[in-house]
């Protein structure tokens, strides 16, 4: 049986990054795809207020990477909570990516707040093991790139990874939500871009230590793996 997977594209991304490279919903079924050869991908722009009628009638919804913030208040994003609390009430396979991540938390009543960058391949340990955490690992090194972080969680949500400067990492609610800050469907030349436009935001140290943690390599294929898993379960 072929699944449905539903992935809102939320980024309102218009640097030069936008002409050279897939979007985020784009990167999210190259990295997704070869581990669910079955499921049938539909895009959906939200931040042009394109959504599906009803969510939970698919298999799984992805919510994607941006960069605006979930404090940003814009028109989309009231419904965009307003479907993921749809989705959790119907328990709805649900990923959420970084501003997914933010979204989802937001949405169930966490709370999400700017703090230190989060730039470069930063390393999180596996605190609590899952049966889709296959192939296994103890800690992950993933592309990053965040200026805000959820710093309380939702009721009935739990931590399966984090590190000191983001604790809450990688987050699940009951079996069907799935929440990671950091970005797996990013490529090292992605990085680089996004580096190079934030150096006059963040400085160049910060610039210049990203780049020697992008060049060492990340896991995103393996939490690519993941969560594709995740999602079959």
């Amino acid at each position: 049986m072929h699944r449905r997977i539903a992935i809102y594209l939320t980024c309102t991304d218009d640097s030069v990054l936008k002409a050279q490279f897939p979007n985020y919903a784009q990167m999210l079924e190259t990295v997704l795809s070869p581990h669910l050869p079955k499921a049938v991908f539909e895009h959906f722009d939200v931040t042009t207020g394109v959504f599906p009628d009803d969510p939970t009638a698919f298999d799984a919804v992805v919510v994607t990477g941006s960069v605006a913030n979930v404090s940003d208040d814009l028109p989309w994003m009231e419904t965009l909570f307003e479907h993921i609390r749809k989705m959790d009430a119907a328990k709805t396979k649900l990923l959420g990516i970084c501003f997914g991540h933010q979204a989802i938390a937001t949405a169930l009543g966490g709370r999400v707040e700017p703090r230190e960058v989060n730039l470069g391949a930063p390393q999180i340990a596996i605190g609590a093991a899952r049966e889709w955490m296959v192939p296994e690992r103890e800690t992950l090194s993933l592309f990053a790139g965040n200026f805000q972080q959820v710093v309380e969680l939702p009721d009935g949500m739990r931590v399966l990874a984090g590190s000191v400067k983001c604790p809450n990492t990688l987050t699940e609610k009951g079996n069907h939500v799935l929440s990671m800050q950091y970005h797996p469907e990013f490529s090292a030349e992605y990085m680089r871009g996004y580096v190079a436009l934030v150096e006059d935001k963040v400085g160049q140290a910060i610039c210049d230590a990203a780049l020697a943690e992008i060049d060492t390599g990340h896991d995103g294929a393996l939490f690519g793996r993941w969560a594709a898993q995740f999602l079959a379960g």
